[in-house]
This record gives structure tokens, C-alpha cells and sequence, in this order.
């Protein structure tokens, strides 16, 4: 009886719950903007804020999902994640990706001092979001599961899809925090510190990837203590990576503007013939509640 009510709960939960899923939830991306602000020289933390307007850093991390609500941006719904099959590599496209559109925005950022304060805006709104997107596993998943969305999987705090569960059940309920992800930071040496903040959005899409191996690894789809601990241990070090990555994209950009950054090597071409989709004659992407069109 009681396995009969479980099934039941579990089937119509599927039902409700959106498959496209936000990345890290509120609450991580807002961890990844706090451990970027952290990171940040004081001098850049005021140029980015200038340009964020009235955002806080946290809100400017969750903008994209909270835009999700208003149809008018729907075209930048793909823009989230980058779904490829177990053993396939990635190939080089003009298509909006989560890959191609944050790194068109970082490389347009590197020419801040020709830049509307508008356009910067609103290349940092992408740049704060897709960086806490791309260091969610699931949003560089498979796209025959699209990203562990159609997964359904229970544990003993939550019954969710195991994209929902990376999101937020498991670092709501295991309070994943600031404290406890700037902590592992203190284990890095110098080196490896060093190598993580050097800026190569491909390299970072395929270390995100890295971990499906072990995200993928339940059994009959119920995630117990163990399997929770693991993850716990993942998403406190991607939140990490995350954010001293953001900090870093800011720091090279608003440190220097107008000089090249160093370490993005990536499709050269797409910059060049890539456009983002928003509307040029307004600034509606960039307004401070978010909405547009009434």
C-alpha cells in the first residue's frame, strides 16, 4: 500500500514539475555570486556595481531565472545548459548555448571602454547567471535524459527529478552554505587555485561534465546517505569554482579595461558573427524590475 502511494506521489510529481528545471536554484546561484564578490578586488566590486544599477550581486545571478516568468524572453531559454550524449565532445556552432552566449559575452566585455553602459549591463546579467549554470553538472548533462530531467529518484528528505535534486533539494537540506564552500578554498594550494581561475569556458564545460559518472551512480533510483554526502561534496566545490571563475572574468575585465584577457582561446569565430537576440532600440533586458511590456 504504502510502495502503491509512493508510485502515485512520484508519477504525479512528474507531471508538476516544470522539466526545465533552474540551475542551482536561488539560493545557489546566490552562493556563487557571494563567493565571487568575496574574491573580487574592492575597486572592481564598486565598477561592477556601478554597472549592475540597482541589482545586488545576488540578484544579477538570478535575473535569467527569474525573467523565465515574463514569455517575452523566452528565446533565451536554451541559453541555460549545453545537453550532449555520454562519450560525445562538444562541436563548435554559431547556435545560443550556454558556451556560446557566455563566452560572446565575455569577449565582448573585454572592449568595456566602446560599450554602452546599457550592453555591459546586460552582458554581466548572462555572465553572473551562466557561469552558475555551467558549474551545475546537470546543465552540461545528457540530452537523452535532458540533464537528468526526466529522472525521477526519491531520498529520504525529498521526492524530486535528479536535476531538480541538484538544483535545490539536496543543497537545501544538507545547508550547503557560504561558510562551508569558501572553507574548501583553504585546502587549494596556490597552483591549483591558479588553475581554476584561469578563464577557458570549454574547459570548464567538460570538468562540469566530469562528474556525471558519479551523479549518475544510484541505485533503483532512491539516493541514499552516502550518495547524498558525495554530492554535497560536488556542489560545495562547484559552487567554489563558480564563483572564484566569476571573480576572476570580473577582476581581468573591470581590473584593466580594454586590454585582452588572457586563457580564452575558444571559437574566435562565433564572437564575430554571434548576436545575442535582445531588442536594440530599448533597454528591456536591463530594466531594474526585471519586467517588460507591462
Amino acid at each position: 500500500m504504502k510502495k502503491g502511494l509512493l508510485s502515485l506521489l512520484v508519477g504525479l510529481l512528474f507531471f508538476i514539475t516544470p522539466l526545465s528545471s533552474f540551475a542551482w536554484g536561488k539560493k545557489g546561484h546566490e552562493l556563487v555570486a557571494q563567493v565571487a564578490y568575496y574574491f573580487l578586488d574592492s575597486s572592481v566590486r564598486e565598477s561592477v556595481k556601478k554597472y549592475l544599477g540597482g541589482y545586488s550581486f545576488e540578484e544579477a545571478a538570478n535575473w535569467m531565472d527569474d525573467s523565465r516568468s515574463n514569455s517575452y524572453f523566452d528565446y533565451m531559454k536554451p541559453w541555460h545548459y549545453m545537453d550532449i550524449e555520454k562519450g560525445e565532445i562538444y562541436k563548435a556552432t554559431a547556435e545560443r548555448n550556454i558556451i556560446t552566449v557566455l563566452f560572446s559575452a565575455i569577449t565582448e566585455l573585454k572592449t568595456l571602454p566602446t560599450l554602452k553602459k546599457k550592453d555591459v549591463k546586460r552582458d554581466l546579467l548572462l555572465i553572473f547567471h551562466l557561469v552558475g549554470d555551467l558549474h551545475q553538472p546537470l546543465h552540461t548533462g545528457y540530452a537523452s535524459d535532458k540533464g537528468g530531467n526526466t529522472i525521477l529518484i526519491n531520498a529520504q528528505n525529498f521526492s524530486s527529478n535528479l536535476h531538480s535534486a541538484w538544483d535545490t533539494q539536496i543543497l537545501e537540506t544538507e545547508s550547503v552554505s557560504f561558510e562551508t564552500c569558501i572553507k574548501l578554498y583553504d585546502s587549494l594550494t596556490v597552483a591549483q587555485a591558479d588553475t581554476i581561475r584561469k578563464i577557458n569556458v570549454l574547459k570548464w564545460y567538460y570538468q562540469s561534465r566530469s562528474n556525471l559518472d558519479t551523479i549518475y551512480s544510484f541505485k533503483n533510483f532512491y539516493l541514499d546517505q552516502q550518495y547524498i554526502s558525495s554530492a554535497v561534496t560536488i556542489i560545495k566545490k562547484q559552487i567554489l569554482m563558480g564563483g572564484m571563475r566569476l571573480a576572476s572574468i570580473l577582476n581581468s575585465i573591470f581590473k584593466s579595461p580594454g586590454v585582452a584577457l588572457q586563457n580564452i582561446s575558444m571559437f574566435h569565430f562565433i564572437a564575430d558573427h554571434f548576436s545575442y537576440g535582445f531588442p536594440s532600440d530599448d533597454d528591456n533586458c536591463c530594466r531594474e524590475d526585471g519586467r517588460t511590456h507591462g
